[in-house]
């Protein structure tokens, strides 16, 4: 145990100290006819969280959710008032016939069925918590994506440094070999160049900007190695990816809706009050004093719930299905770890081997074309393995639900 931990401290100082020496030896990028800007992958990050479209768009609809969460407690009453004039005859029954001008006043509220009120605020509360877990797991895969693509043009930029690290040793070299080898470094250092801009373009889409200095990442890449038990990665992704946390609040919700919609099929009661004065009128010679009178009312509307159950089996089947979402899920994260633990293995190795190549290229003492082309060679491979093992390595961590933001040194 004590040798394996030594083997592994002498790998890691070893890619440590192969970085510092590829670093070291990589000129400055430099371009003309675009404007960069460097940026951390941290700083790339929160401008991310605060500019992405889909984040916000995810952030405003979780606000809205718990917004009515809020208010989805209060009954809801509808009150209705009325005012009745007195009857309006077109023709009267018979000579000296009077119509009072009566009026009445009412007023009619309606109390809820039992249990409505409640379920609407247990499935309000779990909706806004449904949206929350999404805006999460959405902010996840916006960001896996972006480190993708950061990755991918930080690699880039690597490679056009060491194209010209090795144009610049080949200055002291004058022969047609060397000639022919710094045109071939210059045509691909253009393509590049391009690559760059492409990438740094997809990393601007990212914030949803288009008038502003392309991104320029910083950093050589060099991630150390690590060594994983995939049994823990498992149980540790069953417990805190974001999608599982998704599939979860979306089967509170399901719950929620069904014991809602179950709850709406009670019958509601309108009670209601009303008050009518008559004034004072004669008719056919009779006088006839003030009336006044108050009427009680019950009204209790009987929808189809008797004999129309299809919102009960919709909402049901809607449960099963994210019950279903939730099993695929699971059955997918063991897939998933698996296939990019291999994966990462590969990585690795090929990181290993491409260290060592540098390495040994790094300790040749003769400075002519055909030592300087090897060095650029392992020094563009070391660059590729390292992204490579750097993907690799992000994707395994936020597939078990480590979502911390990794350092490319």
């Amino acid at each position: 145990m004590v040798i394996k931990s030594f083997n592994i401290f002498i790998l890691a100082l070893t890619s440590s100290l192969t970085g510092l020496v590829c670093a070291q030896n990589l000129p400055p990028y430099k371009t003309q006819d675009t404007n960069y800007q460097a940026i951390s992958l941290e700083n790339y990050l929160l401008e991310l969280n605060d500019k992405n479209s889909s984040i916000r768009v995810k952030k405003l609809n979780s606000d809205s959710a718990t917004a009515i969460a809020k208010q989805a407690g209060m009954p809801h009453l509808s009150p209705l008032l009325t005012y009745s004039k007195g009857s309006i005859y077109t023709q009267q029954p018979y000579i000296g016939y009077t119509s009072p001008a009566s009026n009445t006043f009412g007023a009619t509220v309606t109390v809820e069925g039992w249990g409505k009120r409640s379920a609407r605020e247990a499935y309000a509360l779990a909706e806004a918590d449904k949206l929350m877990a999404e805006m999460v797991n959405e902010t996840r895969s916006v960001e896996t994506q972006a480190i993708f693509n950061y990755i991918d043009a930080l690699r880039t930029k690597l490679l056009w440094q060491s194209q010209q690290a090795a144009m610049d040793r080949l200055k002291s070299i004058n022969s047609p070999e060397a000639t022919r080898t710094k045109e071939d470094l210059l045509s691909t250092q253009k393509t590049l160049n391009n690559d760059l801009k492409f990438f740094s373009y997809g990393l601007l889409n990212y914030l949803g900007e288009s008038h502003q200095s392309l991104p320029l990442p910083i950093g050589t890449l060099n991630v150390l190695p690590q060594s994983f038990d995939v049994a823990k990665l498992v149980e540790k992704a069953q417990e805190s990816r974001s999608d599982i946390a998704s599939n979860k609040a979306s089967i509170e919700s399901a719950s929620a809706n069904l014991q809602l919609v179950q709850a709406n099929r009670n019958i509601d009661f309108m009670p209601g009050i009303y008050y009518t004065e008559t004034p004072p009128y004669s008719s056919s010679g009779t006088n006839y004093g003030s009336q006044k009178s108050v009427s009680f009312i019950l009204t209790m509307p009987l929808g189809n719930s008797f004999i129309d159950n299809s919102d009960v089996i919709s909402a049901s089947n809607t449960l099963t299905e994210q019950q279903t979402n939730l099993s695929a899920t699971k059955t997918k994260i063991v897939t998933e770890i698996n296939q990019t633990y291999l994966q990462y293995e590969s990585a690795k190795e090929r990181l290993k081997n491409a260290n060592l190549a540098f390495k040994q290229a790094n300790n040749q003492k003769n400075p002519g074309l055909l030592a300087i082309t090897k060095y650029q060679e392992a020094e563009s491979e070391l660059i590729e393995a390292r992204a490579i093992h750097a993907k690799t390595l992000i994707l395994l961590e936020r597939l078990s639900g480590n979502f911390k933001v990794p350092s490319l040194n």
